[in-house]
């Protein structure tokens, strides 16, 4: 077990379930150990299976690629990085903090565990996906063929995320559950599809004039992992492939919910300084506008100013002639010739 389950994928444990949910007997303690002194032991035959699991043909498939080797280049580079993120890839990289989906979901996370419950309550689309809108479950678009593993690839991350000191919640909005990864104080949602393949079916012969075009959808099997939130410029899908394995990603999926988060901080901080700039401007603009208000009421208080002077002095030219006028000596005017009395030879 302990040799055969890690080149499948496995934990000694999660192999040995399996074969005990199937009832194929495994080797005992020791068994090797008497083989290598040459020991011959008699293999148990394969026993005859339940009642319940006769005329049932089920095939258990195992994903699995062998993790590939990171360039030595690439090694010398992560460890001359210090910064979050190349301390983040370098714990990732690490043998030891490999990431391992369970074969068996026992003993699932608490969201896992209530979507489980949640799910079973949920109806299949047209497209073979089960419908999940307005059902409180982690955010997932599966057939139900694929719901299993599924279920176990959350509950791997989850548990994995967690022991890496960050927190998954499920946040309903408009009804519509997302699954929310709260990495360094930012929010990432993720979600698992699997893709399906849509085919047209022909019209029938008989059938002529507009018709409305049928389609038959196929689920494929291929899941994949993408972030709920776009124009990050950064890898935002993990998708089964011809050479790759979902489950065998996860680790990649945490770096890359670690990117996700310092690209959402940096846009954040990014729209913050933008804001801050913008009020700044703002705060010049009213501020120059405020002083141009000043010097206009000072220009219109001089003017004011002036307008009053002016009139002052009209006023007082006016009286001063009008004193002057008043006071002036009487002008006779005799054959249209004016002259001045004389005050001392006419009085009155």
């Amino acid at each position: 077990m302990a040799t055969l389950g890690p080149k499948l994928g496995l934990s000694d444990t999660g192999l040995r379930k399996i074969c005990e949910k199937y009832h194929i007997p495994t080797p005992p303690r020791g068994y090797w150990a008497k083989v290598a002194v040459g020991q011959r032991i008699k293999r148990p035959p394969l026993p005859k299976l339940p009642a319940a699991m006769r005329g049932s043909e089920e095939t258990v498939i195992v994903f699995h690629q062998p993790p590939r080797p990171a360039p030595k280049v690439l090694v010398a580079q992560l460890a001359e990085d210090d910064s979050p993120a190349g301390v983040r890839r370098r714990f990732e990289a690490a043998p030891e903090n490999r990431i391992v989906v369970p074969a068996i979901l026992e003993q699932p996370h608490a969201l896992v565990a209530s979507s489980v419950l949640v799910l079973r309550k949920a109806k299949v689309d047209e497209d073979r996906r089960l419908r999940t809108r307005g059902l409180k479950c982690v955010a997932l678009k599966v057939s139900l063929s694929a719901v299993d593993r599924a279920l176990r690839i959350y509950d791997a991350l989850f548990k994995a995320l967690e022991a890496r000191g960050h927190r998954v919640t499920l946040v309903t909005k408009d009804n519509e559950t997302s699954t929310v990864v709260h990495v360094d104080d930012e929010q990432v949602g993720i979600e698992i599809q699997e893709h399906v393949t849509r085919t047209e079916v022909p019209p029938l012969k008989a059938q002529t004039g507009w018709y409305s075009k049928r389609y038959v959808w196929e689920a494929t099997g291929r899941l994949s992992i993408q972030l709920a939130e776009p124009y990050l410029s950064v890898r935002s899908k993990w998708s089964d492939g011809a050479r790759q394995n979902l489950g065998e990603m996860l680790n990649e999926i945490v770096i890359g919910l670690g990117d996700a988060a310092d690209a959402i901080k940096s846009r954040r901080e990014s729209f913050e300084r933008a804001e801050r700039e913008r009020q700044a401007a703002e705060a010049k603009r009213r501020e120059a506008e405020e002083r141009a208000r000043r010097e206009r009421g000072k220009a219109r208080a001089l003017q004011q100013e002036v307008r009053s002077l002016q009139q002052s002095l009209a006023v007082r030219e006016y009286a001063s002639a009008a004193y002057y006028g008043a006071n002036r000596p009487p002008i006779l005017v005799e054959s249209g010739h004016p002259f001045r009395l004389n005050p001392a030879t006419h009085s009155g």
